[in-house]
């Protein structure tokens, strides 16, 4: 039979993402933003629990610039490199930015709540994985096959 557990009403310590070697896409710049992006996603994680006001909209933020800057350069690249996937990355990124639009929708109607917090550090996890830990590889190798360093 089952039993479930019991029921522990202690804070749980956030799962963070650290930055490897295995993340890197071996383009400077855009590690360096990539570094960055993990930094404000585990600022996040931390506060998933008990967000602030002050630390949700400051990540909120920075996701703001970071999609203006950070996919702008990617973009530049793929474009002047004539890369073959940019119709399909630049989806992505498109996606990205009305996922986030929606999300900072929320905060602005809700403020800062734990089940929001949760939400965009699941997003972000997600992120992470799929798109820099794939997407973003492809990006990395075609563009180190250009000379991109």
């Amino acid at each position: 039979m089952f039993a479930f557990p019991e029921i522990i009403d202690e804070p749980v310590e956030a799962i963070l993402f650290e930055w490897t070697e295995q993340w890197s896409v071996g383009v400077d710049t855009i590690d360096a933003q990539h570094r960055e992006l993990f930094a404000a996603i585990n600022s996040l994680l931390r506060e998933e629990g008990n967000p602030a006001a002050r630390d949700l909209v400051k990540v909120l933020d920075y996701l703001e610039d970071y999609v203006n800057n950070h996919f702008g350069l990617e973009e530049l690249y793929m474009r002047r490199l004539s890369y073959p996937g940019f119709p399909s990355h630049k989806r992505e990124h498109v996606a990205f930015i009305n996922d986030f639009y929606d999300l900072r929708d929320e905060y602005d109607n809700n403020g800062a709540t734990p089940g929001l917090a949760a939400k965009m550090g699941r997003y972000m996890g997600d992120w992470l994985v799929n798109h820099i830990g794939k997407i973003d590889k492809a990006l990395g190798a075609f563009l180190q096959e250009k000379g991109k360093k």
